[in-house]
């Protein structure tokens, strides 16, 4: 279950991860994807989904890496559907549930207008060479 890193282990994995997304970062054609939380998180059940703050608070000290490897400039949100309702809460909650957590853990960055819209869709329409709908 995802949690900060206290023992030694999870401290040298933690720094294993880290030199990776580091080493990752300084590629410029690389991007990163918000994504697979629920699948650290252990079972949640429908009845009572993990708080979405707790959520936060757990991925922290990943994000923080993510944040400060990659910027909101290489970072997208990932969607984890289907595979959220593996570990969510459940099918109809599920899919909301992460990205309501999503949204808390930029929250946390005090990010810009411009910097959440790139993690939402703008990153994704760079990386995949997307053709935005104009409304």
């Amino acid at each position: 279950m995802l949690q900060t890193p206290t023992s030694e282990k999870q401290k040298r994995d933690f720094t294993d991860w880290k030199t990776s997304m580091e080493r990752f970062a300084s590629l410029d054609n690389v991007y990163m994807k918000l994504s697979g939380g629920f699948s650290e998180m252990g079972k949640q059940r429908a009845n009572r989904p993990m708080p979405i703050a707790e959520m936060a608070k757990r991925l922290k000290p990943w994000t923080d890496v993510l944040m400060a490897e990659f910027s909101p400039n290489r970072i997208m949100f990932g969607s984890d559907w289907p595979v959220c309702n593996i570990g969510g809460p459940g099918n109809e909650l599920s899919w909301m549930h992460w990205k309501n957590a999503v949204s808390a853990i930029l929250d946390e960055y005090e990010l810009s207008a411009a910097e959440r819209d790139r993690i939402w869709f703008g990153t994704a329409v760079e990386a995949y060479r997307l053709s935005p709908v104009s409304r």
